[in-house]
Protein backbone atom coordinates (compact mmCIF):
# COMPACT_ATOMS: atom_id res chain seq x y z
CA UNK A 1 0.00 0.00 0.00
CA UNK A 2 2.48 2.40 0.60
CA UNK A 3 4.21 2.07 -2.79
CA UNK A 4 0.55 2.59 -4.46
CA UNK A 5 -0.95 5.20 -2.93
CA UNK A 6 2.03 7.62 -4.44
CA UNK A 7 1.44 6.32 -7.60
CA UNK A 8 -2.38 6.91 -7.57
CA UNK A 9 -1.81 10.29 -6.44
CA UNK A 10 0.03 10.52 -9.92
CA UNK A 11 -2.62 9.08 -12.04
CA UNK A 12 -5.37 11.64 -10.33
CA UNK A 13 -2.88 14.21 -10.92
CA UNK A 14 -2.12 13.00 -15.22
CA UNK A 15 -5.95 12.98 -15.29
CA UNK A 16 -7.10 15.81 -14.21
CA UNK A 17 -4.79 17.75 -15.92
CA UNK A 18 -5.35 16.06 -19.37
CA UNK A 19 -8.99 15.61 -19.26
CA UNK A 20 -9.93 18.53 -17.67
CA UNK A 21 -7.78 21.01 -20.18
CA UNK A 22 -8.18 19.01 -23.35
CA UNK A 23 -12.16 18.30 -22.93
CA UNK A 24 -12.41 22.14 -21.75
CA UNK A 25 -10.31 23.53 -24.77
CA UNK A 26 -12.29 21.48 -27.34
CA UNK A 27 -15.69 22.40 -26.03
CA UNK A 28 -14.83 25.80 -25.71
CA UNK A 29 -13.68 25.39 -29.82
CA UNK A 30 -16.96 23.56 -30.26
CA UNK A 31 -19.42 26.29 -28.63
CA UNK A 32 -17.74 29.38 -30.44
CA UNK A 33 -16.53 30.76 -27.33
CA UNK A 34 -12.87 30.70 -27.93
CA UNK A 35 -13.79 32.95 -30.77
CA UNK A 36 -15.91 35.10 -28.74
CA UNK A 37 -13.23 35.74 -26.20
CA UNK A 38 -10.89 36.42 -28.88
CA UNK A 39 -13.17 39.75 -29.54
CA UNK A 40 -13.46 40.45 -25.61
CA UNK A 41 -10.94 43.05 -23.89
CA UNK A 42 -9.44 39.76 -21.79
CA UNK A 43 -6.28 38.54 -22.46
CA UNK A 44 -5.73 34.84 -23.90
CA UNK A 45 -3.22 34.57 -21.25
CA UNK A 46 -5.64 35.46 -18.72
CA UNK A 47 -7.97 32.63 -19.77
CA UNK A 48 -5.23 30.55 -19.62
CA UNK A 49 -4.26 31.50 -16.78
CA UNK A 50 -7.84 30.96 -14.84
CA UNK A 51 -8.19 27.54 -15.98
CA UNK A 52 -4.85 27.17 -14.91
CA UNK A 53 -5.94 28.37 -11.45
CA UNK A 54 -8.89 26.43 -11.66
CA UNK A 55 -7.61 23.15 -12.16
CA UNK A 56 -4.93 24.28 -9.79
CA UNK A 57 -7.68 24.65 -6.68
CA UNK A 58 -8.36 21.04 -6.82
CA UNK A 59 -4.50 20.01 -6.78
CA UNK A 60 -4.83 20.07 -2.63
CA UNK A 61 -7.21 17.53 -2.30
CA UNK A 62 -6.38 15.44 -4.90
CA UNK A 63 -3.11 14.82 -3.61
CA UNK A 64 -3.66 15.52 0.15
CA UNK A 65 -7.09 13.02 0.40
CA UNK A 66 -5.48 9.70 -1.18
CA UNK A 67 -1.67 9.84 0.94
CA UNK A 68 -3.96 11.32 4.00
CA UNK A 69 -5.96 7.98 3.53
CA UNK A 70 -3.04 6.04 3.45
CA UNK A 71 -1.20 7.45 6.52
CA UNK A 72 -4.53 6.86 8.94
CA UNK A 73 -5.99 4.22 7.67
CA UNK A 74 -2.91 2.13 6.74
CA UNK A 75 -0.06 3.45 8.53
CA UNK A 76 1.70 4.66 5.61
CA UNK A 77 5.06 6.56 6.45
CA UNK A 78 5.27 10.27 4.74
CA UNK A 79 9.25 10.29 5.22
CA UNK A 80 9.36 13.63 2.59
CA UNK A 81 8.38 16.97 3.43
CA UNK A 82 5.21 18.52 2.68
CA UNK A 83 7.02 21.27 0.73
CA UNK A 84 8.80 18.73 -1.84
CA UNK A 85 5.40 17.12 -2.09
CA UNK A 86 3.75 19.73 -2.73
CA UNK A 87 6.15 21.12 -5.27
CA UNK A 88 6.43 17.53 -7.16
CA UNK A 89 2.66 17.94 -7.78
CA UNK A 90 2.53 20.86 -9.30
CA UNK A 91 4.99 20.54 -11.77
CA UNK A 92 3.42 17.24 -12.55
CA UNK A 93 -0.15 19.33 -13.15
CA UNK A 94 1.57 21.84 -14.98
CA UNK A 95 3.28 18.91 -17.00
CA UNK A 96 0.12 17.54 -17.88
CA UNK A 97 -1.83 20.69 -18.46
CA UNK A 98 0.29 21.42 -20.76
CA UNK A 99 0.11 18.09 -22.26
CA UNK A 100 -3.86 18.54 -22.32
CA UNK A 101 -3.98 21.88 -24.08
CA UNK A 102 -1.74 20.33 -26.61
CA UNK A 103 -4.09 17.88 -26.94
CA UNK A 104 -7.13 19.92 -26.76
CA UNK A 105 -5.53 22.44 -28.96
CA UNK A 106 -5.28 19.28 -32.05
CA UNK A 107 -8.66 18.14 -32.10
CA UNK A 108 -11.78 19.56 -33.41
CA UNK A 109 -14.72 16.81 -31.91
CA UNK A 110 -15.10 15.37 -28.64
CA UNK A 111 -15.00 12.39 -29.91
CA UNK A 112 -11.44 12.91 -31.30
CA UNK A 113 -10.07 14.24 -28.26
CA UNK A 114 -11.33 11.35 -26.04
CA UNK A 115 -9.94 9.04 -28.04
CA UNK A 116 -6.92 11.14 -28.38
CA UNK A 117 -6.17 11.23 -24.64
CA UNK A 118 -7.07 7.39 -24.32
CA UNK A 119 -4.13 6.70 -26.24
CA UNK A 120 -2.29 9.02 -24.81
CA UNK A 121 -2.70 7.72 -20.95
CA UNK A 122 -3.77 4.21 -21.24
CA UNK A 123 -0.10 3.38 -22.18
CA UNK A 124 0.88 5.36 -19.18
CA UNK A 125 -1.72 3.88 -16.92
CA UNK A 126 0.06 0.40 -17.53
CA UNK A 127 3.53 0.98 -17.98
CA UNK A 128 4.38 3.70 -15.59
CA UNK A 129 4.76 1.95 -12.77
CA UNK A 130 1.28 3.20 -10.59
CA UNK A 131 -0.23 -0.31 -10.01
CA UNK A 132 2.55 -2.89 -10.50
CA UNK A 133 6.61 -2.02 -10.81
CA UNK A 134 7.69 -1.18 -14.44
CA UNK A 135 10.82 -2.56 -14.38
CA UNK A 136 8.84 -5.92 -14.95
CA UNK A 137 8.49 -5.36 -18.37
CA UNK A 138 11.57 -6.45 -20.66
CA UNK A 139 14.50 -4.19 -20.89
CA UNK A 140 13.72 -3.35 -24.42
CA UNK A 141 10.88 -1.15 -23.70
CA UNK A 142 12.68 0.41 -20.69
CA UNK A 143 13.89 3.06 -22.80
CA UNK A 144 9.95 3.61 -23.90
CA UNK A 145 8.79 3.55 -19.89
CA UNK A 146 11.30 6.24 -18.94
CA UNK A 147 10.45 8.53 -21.50
CA UNK A 148 6.96 8.34 -20.29
CA UNK A 149 5.55 11.57 -18.24
CA UNK A 150 4.07 9.41 -15.99
CA UNK A 151 6.91 7.06 -15.02
CA UNK A 152 8.64 10.51 -14.17
CA UNK A 153 6.02 11.55 -11.67
CA UNK A 154 5.27 8.42 -9.95
CA UNK A 155 9.18 7.91 -9.33
CA UNK A 156 9.56 11.55 -8.08
CA UNK A 157 6.57 11.67 -5.90
CA UNK A 158 7.48 8.10 -4.77
CA UNK A 159 10.97 9.11 -4.07
CA UNK A 160 9.46 12.45 -2.01
CA UNK A 161 6.81 10.35 -0.19
CA UNK A 162 8.47 6.69 0.59
CA UNK A 163 12.89 7.36 0.35
CA UNK A 164 12.60 11.38 1.83
CA UNK A 165 14.00 12.11 -1.46
CA UNK A 166 15.15 15.89 -1.97
CA UNK A 167 13.96 17.86 -4.78
CA UNK A 168 18.06 18.05 -6.58
CA UNK A 169 18.34 13.81 -5.59
CA UNK A 170 14.70 13.11 -7.37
Amino acid sequence: VDWLIPGIVCLGIMNNGMWSIGFMTVQARLRRLLKRLAASPMKKSEFLLAQLIARLLFLGPEVAVPLLFGVLVFRMPINGSIANIAVVSLLGALMFGAVGLLLGSRVRTLEAISGLMNLATVPMWVLSGVFFSSSNFPSFAQPLIKALPLTALVDAMRGVVLEGASLGAI
